[in-house]
């Protein structure tokens, strides 16, 4: 296990909650040098946001360039989670960085970033926009930092103290326990000066690890200040349409608020409250080190369907304005359709572009009605498809429209159609004729 000593330039003094918490907490300070061996070797995946460079980080950057002396007291520094903590002589701490999900920085997470780039800046001039380009900069030139550090740390431009808290559990197994079970709800907590998604407290507490392991190769922003290119709600609004079946067929824990489709359009709001309620359940997964860990095989077997529902809301996209004008319809006349711009499907699932951009409200329906292709299988406990909407078995062209495209026709508002329950139960009745018909 590796372990860091950093110096402190307040006391390293732990304190303890009047409550018998077993978890403690040291308040003190460090220096610039310090900072530049925590971003070193602490990372900041336990925390719930990624910091990028934005008006705050700026903010930092100006007092620490032309008022660093009143830093110490513009700023609420930085907070570290450990889960090992050793006091040692001239107020000094020994502490690990070797599980990040449990350890790191905790809240503080632009000042650490910003504090960073104004190091790297005074001595190198380079500059960054992301925390991810900080932290790779930090392993590729950790030497070359520190050394040229060494030459000016005494000037008056790095003569300021940045506050620290350190909270780590107690010496005995069951305040670790504590701490793990605890930590992302202090995280979240901490992290609230600016209200924190409920999509980014899901992926605090590990609601959407399972999906996350699936769909890896997907550029997904699980964090908010995460890169990628796909939200994490789109990818939710997905995942929630199985789990919406399993609630029509009675088969999720009692007592869960009922879901209405039409908020994967609507609400991607609800989408994510739903998900959340529906994975942190009892039954179906149980909570380790402050984490979900699903053990439900159905519930598995209905988030194993979100690649493909994926893959079949970006066939939906690139198929529909061919299938709306195979039902005497004009497509590209349609107010909200714009003709000159080409676009592309929203996971990136299909590489064509199409020569239209508009609104996806006309094809939302038609991906919560796709229900109608999902069965429950008594025996195995699992939800499988009676047609993958993705094969080859299944013809999107052959999907009998004729009353959905007729009743799009008669109101061409996208936000109306995708919000009309409708529409929805129209989708899936036509999915189930397709299914008898193909047998």
């Amino acid at each position: 296990m590796e372990h860091i000593i950093f110096k402190l330039e307040h006391t390293n003094q732990p304190q303890h909650s009047r409550e018998d918490v077993k978890i403690k907490k040291i308040i003190s300070s460090i220096s610039p040098a310090t900072l530049i061996r925590l971003v070193r070797y602490a990372d900041n995946r336990i925390n719930p946001r990624t910091a990028t460079s934005n008006p705050i980080t700026k903010a930092i950057y100006e007092t620490l360039d032309k008022s660093p002396e009143l830093f110490w007291y513009k700023t609420k520094g930085i907070l570290i989670a450990t889960e090992n903590c050793e006091l040692l002589d001239r107020n000094r701490v020994r502490i690990s960085f070797n599980n990040p999900s449990y350890e790191g920085i905790m809240d503080g997470g632009h000042n650490t970033f910003a504090i960073a780039r104004f190091i790297v800046d005074k001595l190198f001039g380079v500059t960054f926009k992301k925390w991810d380009e900080c932290k790779k900069y930090w392993e590729e030139h950790y030497e070359e930092i520190v050394n040229k550090f060494q030459e000016v740390e005494h000037t008056s431009q790095f003569r300021f103290s940045i506050p620290v808290e350190i909270v780590f559990p107690g010496d005995d197994e069951a305040a670790r326990e504590e701490y793990y079970a605890t930590i992302a709800d202090i995280c979240s907590a901490r992290n609230n000066n600016i209200q924190l998604k409920e999509t980014a407290k899901g992926n605090q507490v590990g609601c959407y690890d399972y999906l996350k392991e699936r769909l890896s190769k997907y550029p997904i922003i699980w964090k908010t200040g995460e890169a990628g290119k796909i939200r994490a709600e789109d990818v939710i609004a997905m995942a929630n349409v199985p789990l919406y079946f399993l609630q029509e067929e009675a088969l999720l824990p009692e007592g869960l608020k009922k879901f209405n489709r039409v908020n994967l359009y609507a609400s991607k709001g609800q989408c994510v409250t739903f998900f959340n309620e529906v994975i942190s359940h009892t039954s179906i997964s149980v909570e380790e080190h402050g984490k979900y860990i699903i053990k439900s095989s159905l519930i598995k077997s209905a988030l194993d369907m979100t690649e493909d529902l994926m893959k079949f809301f970006d066939l939906l996209y690139v198929k529909f304005p061919d299938l709306y004008n195979s039902h005497q319809g004009s497509f590209g006349r349609i107010t909200a359709v714009k003709n000159s711009k080409k676009s592309k499907a929203l996971f990136g699932t299909i590489s064509e572009s199409i020569d239209y951009t508009y609104p996806d409200g006309y094809i939302y329906p038609l991906l919560g009605g796709v229900v109608g292709l999902m069965k429950y299988d008594e025996v195995t406990d699992t939800l499988k498809w009676t047609i993958n909407p993705t094969s080859k078995d299944f013809e999107l062209k052959n999907l009998p429209l004729v009353k959905y495209v007729g009743w799009l026709k008669k109101d061409l508002d996208p936000q109306r159609n995708g919000k009309n329950q409708l529409m929805y139960m129209e989708a899936e009745e036509a999915y189930q004729a397709y299914t008898k018909k193909a047998k």
